[in-house]
C-alpha cells in the first residue's frame, strides 16, 4: 500500500499546477497529538490539503472566542472557581478533558463553587448542578446579555478590567458606526463624548430592554431562575469559569453568539486570566509535535502559494475551519464550481488522492448518502485510504484500510489545557520500548513501531507518524520534488528520520526541560520516552499583562516564533495599539500599557474585542457589537444569528425541537463500538426522549415505535424521517425530544476475509446492527436485518469467552445523521445539529431503525443556506479571508490570501 499510495501521489504532484494542489486531501476526524501529522506531513507536500472534522464538532465554539480574543477556546480554571457555568453536559457527560475537569470541578465545589448547566436535557451534569436551567437551545445569549445588562445598570461589573482590556476606545472614534448603531435603533442617541464613562452610558441605552423578563420569554424559563444566576455572578466576581465547545454553539444558527455573549459577561466581571477564572488555550499549552524540524535535512517547508477552495468556499471567508462536510456537495456542484470558476477560481472535480484518519464520515457526518454517493464515484475520488485502529462505515467504501494503533501503539507529542500550567505528555508504542529496552533492535529504524507490532504478534500495525515518514521516501525517492529533505535523517543523510532523533529535537525546543535533561545526562528523548510527561510552567494567569519578550543583544522583540526588529515597531498610544510594520505591511503584536509594551491578546486591536471592525469590514455590519433580536420584527431581520429551531419556527402540535448532540455516559469521549463491557452497561439502546406531558398530549407511550420527519426551517424541505423507540421522560424540557447522534450504527457484512488470515475478521459486532440499503434514484431506504447477537471470538478467546454472553440483543438505535441536511452557519461555517422534527406514531409497516432520505432534498437544502444566508468574499484588498484570523495547519503565502479577479 505505501509504494502504489506514494507512486500516485507522485503522479499528481509531478503535474506541478494549482489544480494538482488541490487534490490530495488529509482528512483528520480525531488528531490525538499535536502538529507533527496534521501540520508538517501535508505542509511538506506543498499542497493545500488538510482538512478537519472541526465544523461538524465546534466552530462555532471556536469563533465565539476568535472574534473576541484571538484564541479559539477557554481554559478554565476550574479548581479555584466560585462560579462554574457551563453551556452544556460538560463535566459529568461529556468533555474535552474529562477526567482532569471533572477532578478539579469536584474540588471546587468542595470548597463551596457553585455549579450551573444551561442544558435542555438533564444531563448527569444538570442533576448535580446546584442550578439547572432548560433554556429553549440557541436562545442562551439573551440571557448571558440580560445578566450583563443589569450588572452595567447597576455598576456592579469590574471597571477598571474593563476600560484596561476591552476595545472600547476604537468603538467611540468611529463615528461612522456610532451613527449606524444610532440609524439602526441599537441605541436611541450619539455618545456626548469619547470617554469610558460615554462608552458605559451606550451599553446602558443599547442594553436596557434586555430585562430579566424579556429573557425569560425568549428562553421559555421561569424567571426566579435568571435572579438565582444573577446572584451567583455576583457572588463570584472575578472567579467564574465557563467551557464553551459544543452545546448551543455546535446545534445552533448563530451558536457562536453563545460564546461571544458568555465572552463578554466573564470579561465584565473581570474573569478573564483570574485566579479561578477562565483563561485561553494557547496560554496553556506546549506544542512542539511539528518542531523536529533540526533532526531533518530541511526544516520549515516554504509557505503554500495556493488556496482550496474545497476546503475554505469563498461563501464562508471567515469560518473557524475548513468547510469539510461539504466536501462531496461541493465537488458534485457542476454548477457552483462553474461560478466561481468564471470569476477566476480553479476548483478540481475530483481529489485524486483521499486518506481519512480516524474520521468516518459516512456515518458521522450529516447527509452522509451524499457522502457514500461521492465515495463510490470514482470520477470524485481518486485512490481512497482509511487509516483508523477500528472498523467503521467509511471503510466500506474506501481502497485501502490500514490499520493504525491505538494510544499504547504510537508516537504522540499530547497538551492539553486542562489547569493554568504548559504540560506536555508523550504516548508511545509501549511494545516497541518494551523490546528495545530489552536489547531488540529492528532490521529498518525508521520502521521500528511496524517491525516491534509484527514481531509480538499484533500484525501490520503501524503508526502514523512513521508512515508518513517512510512514505514521503515513496512519494520523492530521488528528492526531486522538494518533499523527501524534510525527513531525511541529517545524523544519516539519505536515510528516514527516525522516530527517537525527530522528538529529541522537538523536546529540545523546551527550555527548562533541556536544563534538567544536561543536569541528569540524558536527552530530551530518553527523558520523555522513560517518564511520558514533563511542566515546563505553572501558575499561568494574566498572560495578557506579560511583557512582550525582548532580546535586548539583538535588539528584537519575539512574537509568535519571529523576531521582529526595534526598529519596525510602531505604537499608537492614543487607542494602546503596537504594531509591526515590515515591507508595507502592518500587523499588531502587543498592546502599549503604562509605557510598557505587553502581549495583549492576538486580535487586531491587541484588546479584547467588544467591537469587532472586522466583522463591520468582512459585510457584516449589524453584529460588529453583541446583539441579542429584541423580537420577531428583528429575528427575522437577523436571522444569520437566530437558532433555526427558535420557538417561532416550531408552531405545528407535534412539532419538536431534535437535541441530537449529546453524549451518552458510557461514550464520553469516544464514539468506539468495540468496548464490550461499556456496550452492555448501555445495553446498546438509544430511545427518543420526550417530556412526559408532550408525550401524553400525543398519545405516545413508553417503548413505542414513532416517526420522525426532519423538516428546513429555511426552505420548509422535509428531508425524510427515521424511526425511533420513544421514552416519555421528565428529563428534557417542554417541546424539545433528544436523540443522541452518538450511536446507530451499521455494517453491510459481519465479517471479511482477509488474504493470508486464518480467520476472517468480525466487523464492529458488539454495538451496530445488519442492514439493506436500498436507493432508487436521489432515494435511500435503510432497514435492519439482524441485531447484535452472541458471538464465539478468536481474537484473544482467553480474555473475550464473555462474548458468547451478549445480552443485548436487538437494535443499536437509529442512523440519524443521514436524514439530516447540511446547516452550515452562514458566519462561522459550523453544521448546526439540532433540527425541527415533526413526529407522529409510526405506521404497521414502519420498523426501529428504519431511515429514509431524499438526498436531491438535502442538496436543495444545502443550496439554499449557501445561497440565501452567506456574504462571500472578497473582503477588504481583494481577500479571502482577513489575515489576522489564519488558517491553522499549513501555512499559506500572501498570494494565496488574494481572491483573483478582485480589486485590491
Amino acid at each position: 500500500a505505501l509504494e502504489t499510495i506514494g507512486k500516485k501521489m507522485r503522479e499528481v504532484l509531478l503535474k506541478g499546477d494549482e489544480i494538482s494542489k488541490k487534490q490530495i486531501n488529509y482528512h483528520v476526524g480525531r488528531p490525538n497529538e499535536m502538529s507533527f501529522n496534521v501540520k508538517r506531513v501535508v505542509w511538506s507536500w506543498g499542497v493545500d490539503g488538510r482538512n478537519s472534522h472541526t465544523n461538524i464538532c465546534s466552530a462555532s465554539g471556536r469563533f465565539g472566542a476568535i472574534i473576541c480574543v484571538g484564541d479559539d477556546r477557554t481554559s478554565p480554571d476550574f479548581a479555584n472557581s466560585k462560579l462554574i457555568l457551563l453551556n452544556s453536559s460538560h463535566a459529568a457527560d461529556a468533555g474535552h478533558y474529562y477526567q482532569q475537569h471533572a477532578g478539579y470541578i469536584a474540588d471546587a465545589r468542595a470548597k463551596g463553587a457553585k455549579l450551573v448547566v444551561i442544558d435542555p436535557r438533564l444531563s448527569n451534569s444538570a442533576g448535580m448542578a446546584d442550578l439547572w436551567i432548560p433554556a429553549w437551545p440557541g436562545t442562551e445569549a439573551a440571557l448571558y446579555i440580560a445578566i450583563l445588562n443589569r450588572l452595567i445598570q447597576e455598576d456592579k461589573f469590574d471597571r477598571k478590567f474593563v476600560e484596561r482590556w476591552t476595545n472600547w476606545k476604537q468603538l467611540m472614534k468611529d463615528k461612522e458606526y456610532l451613527n449606524y448603531l444610532k440609524e439602526n435603533g441599537y441605541i436611541s442617541e450619539l455618545p456626548k463624548g469619547e470617554t469610558f464613562d460615554d462608552f458605559i452610558e451606550l451599553l446602558k441605552d443599547m442594553y436596557k430592554d434586555y430585562t430579566f423578563e424579556w429573557a425569560a420569554q425568549e428562553c421559555r424559563i421561569p424567571v426566579e431562575m435568571i435572579d438565582k444566576l444573577y446572584e451567583m455572578v455576583v457572588y463570584a466576581g472575578n472567579a467564574i469559569t465557563n467551557y464553551q465547545w459544543r452545546g448551543p454553539a455546535a446545534g445552533n444558527r448563530g451558536g457562536w453568539v453563545v460564546g461571544r455573549a458568555m465572552n463578554m459577561l466573564l470579561t465584565f466581571t473581570g474573569s478573564i486570566g483570574s485566579v479561578g477564572g477562565t483563561g485561553w488555550h494557547h496560554w496553556h499549552v506546549i506544542d512542539v509535535g511539528d518542531k523536529g524540524g533540526d533532526a531533518c535535512m530541511a526544516d520549515k517547508p516554504d509557505p503554500v502559494k495556493v488556496w482550496n477552495e474545497l476546503h475554505y468556499p469563498p461563501e464562508w471567508p471567515l469560518s473557524a475551519y475548513e468547510l469539510s462536510f461539504l466536501y462531496p456537495h461541493l465537488l458534485m456542484d457542476d454548477e457552483w464550481r462553474k461560478k466561481w470558476q468564471e470569476k477566476g477560481l480553479k476548483i478540481p472535480d475530483k481529489v485524486e488522492v483521499w486518506f481519512s484518519r480516524i474520521y468516518n464520515p459516512v456515518w458521522i457526518n450529516p447527509d452522509g448518502f451524499r457522502w457514500v454517493e461521492a465515495l463510490k464515484d470514482e470520477n470524485k475520488f481518486g485512490l481512497t485510504v482509511y487509516m483508523s485502529p477500528t472498523w467503521a462505515e467509511t471503510a466500506f467504501y474506501c481502497d485501502y484500510i490500514l490499520p493504525m494503533g491505538l494510544a499504547g501503539e504510537r508516537h504522540d507529542q499530547h497538551s492539553s489545557e486542562t489547569k493554568p500550567e504548559r504540560w506536555t505528555g508523550f504516548r508511545q508504542p509501549v511494545l516497541r520500548v518494551a523490546l528495545m529496552k530489552m536489547g531488540w533492535k529492528p532490521n529498518d529504524p525508521a520502521k521500528a513501531t511496524l517491525e516491534a507490532h509484527k514481531k509480538v504478534g499484533l500484525g501490520e500495525i503501524w503508526e502514523e507518524n512513521e508512515f508518513f515518514i517512510n512514505l514521503a521516501f515513496a512519494i520523492d525517492p530521488d528528492g526531486s520534488l522538494g518533499i523527501r529533505k524534510y525527513w531525511e535523517s541529517k545524523q544519516n543523510p539519505g536515510k528516514p528520520v527516525t522516530i527517537e532523533e525527530y522528538y529529541n529535537a522537538a523536546f529540545s525546543k523546551l527550555p527548562k526541560l533541556s536544563e534538567v535533561c544536561k543536569q541528569l545526562g540524558v536527552t530530551p528523548y530518553e527523558y520523555m520516552r522513560d517518564r511520558g510527561a514533563w511542566t515546563e510552567e505553572t501558575n499561568i494567569y494574566y498572560v495578557m499583562e506579560r511583557p512582550l519578550p525582548y532580546d535586548q543583544e539583538k535588539g528584537v522583540y519575539k512574537y509568535a516564533g519571529k523576531e521582529i526588529p526595534k526598529s519596525a515597531i510602531k505604537i499608537d498610544e492614543e487607542l494602546g495599539i503596537v504594531y509591526a510594520e515590515e515591507e508595507g505591511k502592518k500587523h499588531t503584536i502587543g498592546v502599549y500599557k503604562d509605557g510598557k509594551i505587553l502581549q495583549g491578546f492576538h486580535t487586531p486591536s491587541g484588546h479584547i474585542e467588544f467591537y469587532s471592525p472586522t466583522l463591520k469590514d468582512w459585510k457584516w455590519p449589524e453584529y460588529a457589537v453583541l446583539y441579542y433580536p429584541k423580537n420577531k420584527e428583528q429575528r427575522q431581520k437577523m436571522i444569520h444569528i437566530v437558532t433555526h429551531v427558535h420557538h417561532d419556527y416550531i408552531t405545528e402540535e407535534n412539532a419538536f425541537v431534535l437535541n441530537p448532540i449529546y453524549r451518552l455516559p458510557y461514550l464520553i469521549h469516544t464514539r468506539s463500538i468495540n468496548a464490550k463491557w461499556l456496550m452492555e452497561i448501555g445495553q446498546n439502546h438509544n430511545p427518543l426522549w420526550i417530556y412526559e406531558k408532550d408525550a401524553k398530549r400525543l398519545g405516545i407511550n413508553r417503548g413505542d415505535a414513532v416517526k420522525v420527519w426532519v423538516v428546513d426551517t429555511l426552505t420548509g424541505i422535509k428531508t425524510g424521517y427515521f424511526v425511533a423507540m420513544a421514552v416519555p421522560t421528565q428529563a428534557t424540557r417542554p417541546g424539545v425530544v433528544a436523540c443522541s447522534h452518538h450511536n446507530g450504527r451499521w455494517r453491510l457484512v459481519n465479517e471479511v476475509k482477509i488474504d493470508g488470515f486464518k480467520h476472517p475478521l468480525g466487523v464492529m459486532r458488539l454495538g451496530s446492527v445488519l442492514v439493506d440499503i436500498k436507493n432508487e434514484g436521489s432515494k435511500y431506504f435503510m432497514r435492519t436485518k439482524e441485531g447484535v447477537k452472541p458471538f464465539k471470538s478468536w481474537q484473544f478467546p482467553e480474555f473475550n469467552k464473555d462474548t458468547e454472553l451478549i445480552w443485548w440483543k436487538g437494535t443499536t438505535g437509529v442512523f440519524q445523521n443521514a436524514v439530516f441536511p447540511v446547516n452550515p452557519d452562514p458566519i462561522s461555517g459550523m453544521h448546526c445539529w439540532h433540527k425541527k422534527v415533526l413526529i407522529e406514531k409510526a405506521g404497521p409497516e414502519d420498523r426501529i431503525g428504519d431511515v429514509f432520505v431524499d438526498i436531491q432534498k438535502t442538496f436543495e437544502v444545502y443550496k439554499a443556506w449557501r445561497d440565501q444566508l452567506t456574504r462571500p468574499a472578497p473582503g477588504p484588498g481583494g481577500l479571502r479571508r482577513p489575515k489576522w484570523m489564519p488558517r491553522p495547519w499549513v501555512p499559506l503565502a500572501d498570494e494565496a490570501y488574494k481572491m483573483p479577479g478582485s480589486e485590491s
